[in-house]
């Protein structure tokens, strides 16, 4: 399937507040079939200058493909701002979400252990599911936030290589080592929450269990509760499921080697980060 059509698939399958952030990327490829193909005109191309791989002077264009270039620059450019903007915001989101979850195990730890305030152990049982819904949801978006660099990251290498066929440029070569340094593209930190986030989700899962299991509950009223938090943070995990699928495929579909390809840049990376959490596995790991 092409690139363009998994991107527009998953803009329809993920968070609705996140569409906007996506590149643009129905729009640009519109634009480039508006661009004359260099093969059909009777200007010569020069060849570009030596230090082009790495700074903006971009190869010259014939007069009439200057002024399309410098808009399609502008634009990609933007884009690239608003990634950035929108990564970032997220990355601070989650972790002062995650620094208020530990706190909040912190305090029914403290609670139920040395103060005995729970009324009962369903009460503790009850809080304790409602923690690892919200541990199985941030889980869920930040791992989705990593598949939203990637996605962006082969978005802007995809129609770069489209502009630089039709017209004979060099632009891939310049956005992609720019992109690289981007604060969206440095996802390590996301990485490293997103490790200690599963290893809190391997801890909290069998207190949770024990829990449930030592409650004076039916069984079937335990089964509602994981059943609630199975419809609640099954949306998300759709999503993110639905954004591994997309990256793997584009890490697969190239037939031929080019150091500028996402899958040669992501080919040693695991682009997924591993375990994806769901409400209605038994260990959630």
């Amino acid at each position: 399937m092409k690139f363009g059509k998994e991107l527009g698939i998953h803009l329809e399958q993920t968070l609705p507040e996140w569409r906007d952030k996506y590149l643009c990327y129905k729009l640009l490829k519109s634009f480039l079939k508006h661009i004359p193909n260099p093969a059909d005109d009777d200007h010569p191309h020069l060849p570009p200058p030596p230090d082009a791989a790495v700074d903006r002077n971009f190869p010259p264009l014939p007069p009439h493909l200057a002024e399309l270039q410098e808009w399609f620059v502008r634009v990609l450019e933007e884009e690239i701002d608003k990634f950035n903007d929108f990564y970032v915001d997220k990355e601070e989101e989650f972790v002062i979400r995650f620094k208020e979850l530990k706190e909040r195990i912190e305090r029914v730890k403290e609670k139920s252990w040395r103060d005995g305030n729970f009324s009962s152990e369903s009460e503790y049982s009850d809080e304790m599911m409602a923690i690892r819904k919200d541990f199985v949801t941030i889980h869920g978006e930040m791992v989705l936030l990593k598949n939203y660099s990637s996605l962006n990251f082969a978005g802007i290498i995809k129609i770069l290589k489209k502009y630089d066929k039709r017209t004979g440029g060099l632009l891939r070569v310049y956005f992609t080592q720019l992109t690289l340094r981007q604060p969206f593209f440095t996802t390590e930190p996301l990485t490293r929450l997103v490790h200690e986030c599963e290893e809190n989700l391997e801890l909290l899962f069998p207190l949770e269990a024990e829990v449930v299991e030592s409650s004076s509950k039916p069984d079937d009223a335990a089964n509602t509760i994981t059943t609630s938090i199975e419809v609640e943070t099954s949306d998300v995990y759709r999503r993110t499921i639905d954004a591994m699928r997309t990256i793997k495929g584009l890490k697969k579909e190239s037939s031929t080697s080019n150091p500028l390809s996402f899958a040669s840049i992501f080919g040693n990376q695991d682009v997924d980060t591993g375990a994806i959490t769901n409400g209605d596995s038994p260990t959630n790991s």
